[in-house]
């Protein structure tokens, strides 16, 4: 399965659909974020539609991580630093394995 790595999440929705999983950062997940207010700033042409987090769209996916570092400003607020782990593996699970979860059930 392709996997495209973007800095940004803004080529999304233009990503053919043969490409299923797309990573991203750049928007560091608001990076400022204050409460009942929301990020102040997020650097996308799609404004919050990909800050953050899993996205699943037009039978793709997207995962916009907050990163560890910081942008303009050297400062976090109301959005931690994280670091994904994704794990690419069958969409369904094969017959072995669905009958040996069964036993788990």
């Amino acid at each position: 399965m392709p996997v495209l790595l973007s800095h940004s999440p803004d080529p999304f929705p233009r990503v053919p659909t043969t490409i299923r999983l797309m990573l991203a950062g750049h928007t560091h997940c608001g990076q400022i974020r204050l409460p009942f207010v929301g990020a102040l700033s997020i650097y996308s042409e799609h404004g919050d539609r990909y800050a953050c987090g899993r996205v699943d769209e037009a039978g793709k996916v997207l995962v916009v991580g907050a990163g560890l570092g910081t942008s303009v400003l050297p400062l976090r607020f109301g959005t931690p630093p994280d670091l994904w782990l994704v794990t690419i593996g069958p969409v369904h699970p094969s017959p072995q394995a669905s009958s040996s979860m069964s036993q788990y059930r």
